[in-house]
């Protein structure tokens, strides 16, 4: 009898393995850790960037408001023409009847354009600047720190500048947000 060599013998059964390994495991672990981490960092500084437009939105509101207080208001008083730059005797916010009455003023709570305080704003202040002009030379006086004209000179023309700050809290220091300016000519 001859033995048969092209028998082939069965295989041993391999065990089919379940779940992961501790280094697949390991490594899931990392990849979706990281992925949460960055959603979460997506959102904080997503909200940080609300805040910020926030801020904004508020303070070209609130500079608005002030350009509106003004839009009426003659260069000059009316009765006491332009011998006064700024506030004349006796005047206060109530009874600014002229745009350089607004020159040095600075409104905490802010004012909205009735000229009533908004307190439920008061982390923000509008500074206002009046300063003259030149009707043909508009870049003078650019720098209200370092002026080209005394603020006596009347010229018929005066820039405004509106300077918004806030303030997150009472101890924290006040920061800029917002500055705007335009010019004003006299009516003649």
């Amino acid at each position: 009898m001859a033995l048969r060599t092209d028998i082939r013998q069965p295989c041993p059964v391999r065990l089919q393995r379940r779940g992961f390994t501790l280094i697949e495991a390991a490594l899931t672990t990392f990849i979706i850790g990281t992925a949460v981490l960055a959603t979460v960092q997506l959102f904080a500084t997503c909200t940080q960037q609300n805040s910020v437009a926030a801020q904004g939105t508020t303070a070209m509101l609130l500079a608005s408001h002030v350009q509106e207080t003004i839009a009426g208001l003659p260069v000059s008083d009316p009765s006491y023409a332009n011998t006064y730059f700024g506030p004349e005797p006796g005047e206060t916010l109530r009874i600014y009847n002229d745009v350089d009455d607004f020159d040095g003023s600075s409104f905490n709570p802010p004012i909205d354009a009735t000229r009533t305080p908004v307190p439920q704003l008061s982390q923000y202040t509008q500074s206002v600047t009046v300063v003259p002009v030149l009707a043909n030379k508009l870049n003078a006086n650019t720098n209200p720190t370092a002026l080209d004209l005394p603020k006596s000179t009347y010229t018929g023309a005066v820039r405004v500048q509106v300077r918004i700050m806030y303030q997150r809290t009472p101890a924290s220091p006040s920061v800029e947000v917002y500055r705007t300016s335009w010019l004003r000519f006299a009516q003649h």
